[in-house]
C-alpha cells in the first residue's frame, strides 16, 4: 500500500483576534486530500490506513497555546509557526477584521510546502 503524506494544522484555541485569525488560515488552506485542521489533540491521531500525517502548531502569539496541547497530548509537531510576535490585542487590530490575512496564509502555506516536498496553490 502506497503511503499518503498529509498535514494536520492545529490552530490556537483561544478567542482572540490573533487566535481567530489562526483559525481563519487554516480553515483557508483546507483542501481534504492533504491538509485538514485538527479540531482537538485529544483524539487519536495514529492510525493504520497508511497516511502519513505531519503536524502544525499554527499560534497567533508568544504564549504558544496550540504548541502546548501539543505537548500536553505528548506529540511533537513538525513544525511550530508564531504568527505574531506581540501578545497586545491592540498592536493586532489589522487581525480583528480577517479579510487582509495573505502574508500569513503564505507563511502557513511555506511551512506545508516543506513538510510536504511540493507546491501549494497559493
Amino acid at each position: 500500500m502506497k503511503e499518503i503524506m498529509t498535514i494536520g494544522i492545529f490552530p490556537c484555541q483561544g478567542r482572540c483576534n490573533v487566535s481567530m485569525m489562526t483559525k481563519t488560515v487554516a480553515e483557508f488552506l483546507l483542501d481534504d486530500q492533504i491538509v485538514r485542521v485538527l479540531p482537538n489533540l485529544s483524539l487519536p491521531l495514529n492510525n493504520e490506513s497508511g497516511v502519513n500525517e505531519k503536524y502544525i502548531a499554527l499560534n497567533g502569539c508568544p504564549a504558544k497555546c496550540a504548541s502546548k496541547e501539543f505537548e500536553l497530548a505528548k506529540i511533537s509537531p513538525d513544525a511550530e509557526i508564531v504568527i505574531t510576535k506581540d501578545f497586545d490585542p491592540k498592536n493586532n487590530e489589522k487581525y480583528a477584521v480577517l479579510l487582509n490575512i495573505d502574508e500569513e496564509i503564505q507563511l502557513v502555506q511555506e511551512v506545508i510546502d516543506r513538510l510536504s516536498g511540493g507546491s501549494g496553490p497559493f
